[in-house]
Formats: C-alpha cells, structure tokens, sequence
C-alpha cells in the first residue's frame, strides 16, 4: 500500500491544524480535513498524543469520526498513540467524499492524523471551497460540550462532546458554510466559569486567540498550541461569531463593577477580532444559557458602532434554554436546543447577507 499525505495538496484542510512530518494534528473542535477519495481501499490512522496518553485520563482521550459520502464509519474516543480504521474498500474502483473530523475540543486533546494508506493507484482531492466562511468564537457551548450525555450532572469528559451537533457546526451547515471554530470549556472574557464568584483568570480566551489554540497537552515536545502564531490568512472569514459571557456571568453577577470591567474587555476583544478580521462581519451573540450580560454585549456593540461606523457590527440575542427540549451534561443546551439555535443563526445571518 501507498501513503498520501493529508497536506493541502492532497485535502482540504478544516480549521484550525498543524502539520509536522507529515502528520496533521487536529487542534480545536471540529476541525479535521476532507477529500475526494478514488481507489479501492482506504485506511485510516489516528492517534492520541503522547503527553495526553502519560496523563492516562482518558475523559481527556480525543473523540474523532470519520464519514463517507455522509455516513459515519467511524465515531471513537482515541485512546492509543496509533490506530487503524479501515473506512473504505471495494474489489473496483470507486471515487467516495471522506471528512475526518474531531469531535472533542483542543483543551482536554489534541488528535494526530497520519497519512493515509491506500491502493497503489489511488489518489485523493482537496473539495472545493465554499462561498461563505465563518469562523465561531466561544466556550463550551461552541464546542457540544455534554450534547452526547444524557445525565443532567456529569463529570466532564471528551468522550460526550461532540461539535457536530453544536449549534455552530449546525449554521455552517445549513448556511453551506466553510468554518472554523476557536473555543474552550469554561472560558470567558474576564472570568472562566467560577463557583464560589472568585475570579477564575486563568480561563480566559482573548489572550489565546491569535495563537493556534489553548490546550493543556503538548502538541509536540516542549510546544503547546498556545506557543504557535495562528495565520489569519489560512482562513480569511467573511463572518465571524462570538459567543462569549456566559462563563463571566458566573463571576459578574456579585458586582456592577465586574459587570463594567467586563464590558471593557469584552469591547478591546471585538475591537482585536476586527483588526484580525478586517473585511468580516461580526456578530457578537449571547443568552443560550444565562443573559445577564446580554444588556452589555449589546450596549458594547451599540458603542463601538456609533464611535467607529463599524456597520458590520451586530448583535443577537439567543433565546436562553428554559428545559423543554431537554439538557444534556451539566445543565448544557441537548442537541435540539443546538439546533434551534443554529437556525436563528443562520436565519439572521442571511438578512445580513
């Protein structure tokens, strides 16, 4: 059998990654790649990384899937450094669309995908790029954390997320969206989720945004994602989402100063993603879980709006969960509470358009 490399000549890579020696290490949610495959036989190899696997927690072992022409072949936590998965074969040849997508978010993983093993003469084709691009900023929400967990209150493990079914894959699908996602559980603007309302300022996402992503696993030796400088140019949204406060709600709702502080922050972040992302619309959205701040994400757009002119600015505001369609781990939005919310999204985001 051959090997094809799962570069940018071969695949059309999704999100953000990092290759090095010919592997592709699949960073934040949902990212991954996808390809046109004509051959016989296609096997695929995925592994864990090496500082994940020393740890031995496996709530933080990768969940990937792999699908073909839309059916899922594949769908597993990751919990050795390389495995095998024989996703395609056929006594003739045949040409099949295959995505390979991570399911689990960068902080608790980071998946490894090796090159290919195919037939002699197969060979494999980057799909074309769509017309739209966006790119979704935010927390657990953002990566499905829980939506494969049925148990209100759970510990938090790798192995119930699932990004496919987070809202912000659900828009980019019905949208016929390229995407990207940047978000980690827990994280806020000021303040990561806290229970106690002391300051929790070690989950907070702006400092990481114009790096490849945040986990607490090593992406190689000695070299996290946090420590590599994310170019912008490797996808150049034409829309990008920020669903960021509602872990800062948990911090914010003991004070008005906090409340204005995060105000503050949260206005130097939007203005940050519009330096990064200057042709993009943005919009800042909020309330699928808590609305507390809803009144400041949308006071702070108002602002920045009327001083800069920036009419490609807005603001929406999600309508929070109240139970009827369930939950899923730790009070999270269930998956039809994702998709609910993926057409509101889409809705809006196609009068802008």
């Amino acid at each position: 059998m051959k090997q094809i490399e799962l570069s940018k000549n071969n695949v059309k890579i999704i999100g953000r990654t990092y290759t090095k020696d010919g592997v592709l290490k699949a960073v934040m949610s949902a990212s991954g790649c996808e390809f046109s495959f004509t051959g016989k036989k296609l096997v695929i190899e995925m592994g864990c990384c090496e500082s994940a696997l020393s740890d031995g927690k496996e709530c933080n072992f990768p969940r990937a899937s792999v699908l073909v022409n839309g059916k899922f072949i594949v769908k597993k936590v990751i919990g050795s450094r390389k495995v095998s998965f024989t996703v395609f074969e056929s006594d003739t040849v045949q040409t099949v669309n295959v995505k390979i997508i991570k399911l689990s978010e960068s902080a608790f993983s980071l998946l490894e995908l090796y090159p290919l093993q195919t037939d002699d003469d197969a060979y494999t084709e980057p799909l074309a790029d769509k017309a739209l691009k966006i790119e979704f900023i935010g927390d657990s929400i953002t990566c499905g954390y829980g939506v494969d967990d049925s148990n209100i209150v759970s510990d938090f493990s790798c192995c119930a997320e699932n990004a496919m079914k987070s809202y912000a894959y659900l828009t980019a699908e019905a949208l016929d969206a390229d995407y990207s996602m940047f978000s980690a559980s827990g994280y806020g603007i000021i303040s990561g989720y806290t229970g106690d309302g002391v300051r929790n300022s070690a989950e907070v996402l702006p400092p990481y945004y114009e790096s490849l992503g945040f986990s607490y696993s090593y992406i190689d030796e000695g070299l996290k994602p946090q420590d590599i400088k994310w170019d912008f140019s490797n996808f150049a949204s034409d829309i990008v989402v920020i669903n960021l406060g509602t872990n800062d709600t948990s911090f914010c709702r003991h004070s008005q100063d906090r409340v204005e502080e995060f105000e503050k922050s949260y206005e130097a972040f939007v203005c940050k993603v519009r330096e990064l992302n200057p042709q993009a619309v943005i919009i800042c959205t909020l309330g699928l879980m808590e609305t507390l701040l809803c009144p400041s994400v949308k006071s702070v757009c108002e602002k920045i709006v009327s001083e800069t002119g920036d009419t490609r600015l807005h603001y929406l505001a999600l309508k929070c969960q109240d139970g009827k369609l369930g939950f899923s781990s730790n009070w999270h939005p269930s998956e039809d509470t994702h998709r609910n919310a993926s057409e509101c999204v889409a809705d809006f985001i196609k009068t802008i358009l």
